[in-house]
């Protein structure tokens, strides 16, 4: 299959398998050995590069995602001998050591400085969480992109064709933002294929699938129709690690990420609609969504990294279902309704019944999860997530926390939801606790009644992560904590 992108400026059109790692294709076939490999899992954040200005990992992407991109890697950012500002503060301050991290992190940094011009040290320390480093310590890194951030924009913030000032004038560097479908390069250069069948397999974990990226729903289920066995897929931030590993095996991949369809986020009455293509990171840029549901928006702030969110989808994270998803329980609280459509109709279930297991669902053949709804919970003035995990980025939770909670100005419980993560084979409720506590003044004593009973109430199992009687003890500490924040408001 020929795929066409821009490349650091420019044009490329490479003969490669569809299905071919993008890090491999990068290394082997272009020569852009900047670009590492670490993990191989989405993990380490060495394999960074820019999507059409937004930071995503090669190492979980494959070459046909690329049609029509505008890509950077960090042979992109140099200007001819002259070093970007950003490669320039790496060294200046002493940034750089084994150098293995280091174009990975100058690429999230840029992508962060494009976001936020000027960000605090806490901000950057986030926008560079998705990428380790074992020599440094970080303290010069952060210390570096702070250096490099007033000489990016020390003029004027980047406008539509207008390079930023100190940046190098390429394509795909400090680009400006843009809504979903717009201005979308696979729109622009005629003839680009978004579908095809590879050739004859060239060996490796997933080399000469077909690769097929419907941009319609109508083309979707005519995929599906053709190809019955293969994985659909939006990120694929779970499934390429699977397919690496050898543990699932498809004969074609279908990807949704250049449905529009799937990514719309829509308002009507008192419900939000939210398109299930729609990547974390887009629903953490609406305001809608960190206006109305902040207990969602606090959960995705914790799921994975940048590059991740850029790249993993809602729909993503429910369907693969895990007990552990960070988007699960505030979902459940909010009592989210599921709409599965497929090429012979359309049908809608509670997310309570949608997740029956571990990794398992109600999808039928040939059915996609492609929206999602929510009431708005204008009845509940408190809206709170926790995550226990065993670092602050890129952490799987031990234990997790959603709740909705009325309390009045004199500390009554008027009513409350809760959903815990990561405690048993599906999110778990406890209606005996939620019942315990409506009614009731917020107060030490209650709160400590309620956090056995739920301790009780959860059903975690041991694995390398934590032990079940862990989980069980942090599942009841969580609404402790939850509970001394609401005792100390009233």
């Amino acid at each position: 299959m020929e795929i066409r992108f821009i490349l650091n400026g420019r044009p490329q059109a490479v003969e490669t398998d569809p299905d071919r790692r993008v890090v491999d294709l990068l290394r082997e076939g272009l020569q852009c050995t900047g670009t590492k490999e670490g993990c191989g899992s989405g993990e380490c954040g060495a394999c960074t590069i820019l999507v059409d200005g937004e930071s995503r990992l090669a190492c979980l992407m494959v070459a046909a995602q690329l049609e029509g991109r505008q890509v950077t890697t960090i042979e992109g950012l140099a200007d001819g001998q002259d070093l970007h500002p950003l490669q320039k503060a790496f060294v200046e301050c002493g940034a750089v050591q084994c150098g293995f991290c280091t174009p990975g992190m100058i690429l999230s940094a840029a992508a962060l400085l494009t976001e936020k011009p000027a960000p605090t040290r806490e901000e950057i320390r986030e926008g560079l969480s998705g990428n380790l480093c074992r020599c440094t310590g970080y303290q010069k890194i952060v210390d570096a992109v702070e250096a490099a951030a007033p000489l990016l924009h020390q003029d004027a913030a980047p406008t539509p064709g207008k390079p930023a000032p100190g940046s190098s004038g390429r394509q795909g560097i400090l680009l400006p933002e843009r809504s979903a479908g717009e201005g979308d390069p696979a729109r622009a250069l005629p003839g680009l294929r978004t579908a095809a069948r590879s050739g004859q397999p060239k060996g490796g974990a997933t080399a000469g699938r077909s690769v097929f990226l419907p941009e319609s729903l109508a083309e979707l289920w005519s995929c599906l129709d053709k190809e019955p066995g293969a994985a659909v897929f939006a990120g694929g931030t779970d499934l390429f690690v699977l397919l690496r590993a050898g543990r699932r095996t498809v004969p074609a991949l279908i990807g949704l990420e250049r449905i529009a369809e799937l990514q719309a986020i829509r308002e009507e009455g008192e419900f939000l609609w939210i398109g299930a293509g729609a990547t974390h990171g887009r629903l953490l840029a609406e305001a809608r969504i960190g206006e109305t549901l902040p207990v969602l928006a606090r959960a995705l702030r914790t799921l994975g990294s940048p590059q991740i969110r850029h790249m993993g989808t809602l729909g993503g994270n429910l369907c693969t279902a895990s007990p552990a998803g960070d988007a699960l329980p505030p979902l459940y609280v909010l009592d989210a309704e599921l709409v599965l459509r497929s090429s012979k109709g359309e049908r809608r279930l509670p997310i309570k019944e949608f997740i029956t297991g571990p990794g398992k669902t109600r999808l039928s053949e040939g059915e996609i999860l492609t929206e999602v709804r929510v009431r708005k919970p204008a009845a509940f003035n408190v809206q709170h997530f926790e995550k226990i995990g065993q670092r602050k980025a890129l952490a799987c939770s031990v234990a997790s926390l959603s709740a909705l909670v009325r309390i009045s100005e004199a500390g009554k419980i008027e009513a409350v939801r809760l959903a815990w993560g990561s405690v048993g084979e599906t999110v778990v409720t406890a209606p005996l606790v939620e019942a315990l506590l409506t009614g009731r003044q917020s107060a030490p004593g209650l709160w400590t009644e309620a956090a056995a009973l739920a301790r009780q109430s959860v059903s975690p199992i041991e694995d390398l992560r934590a032990t079940a009687a862990y989980r069980r003890a942090v599942s009841g500490n969580l609404l402790l904590r939850l509970g001394a924040s609401l005792t100390s408001r009233t």
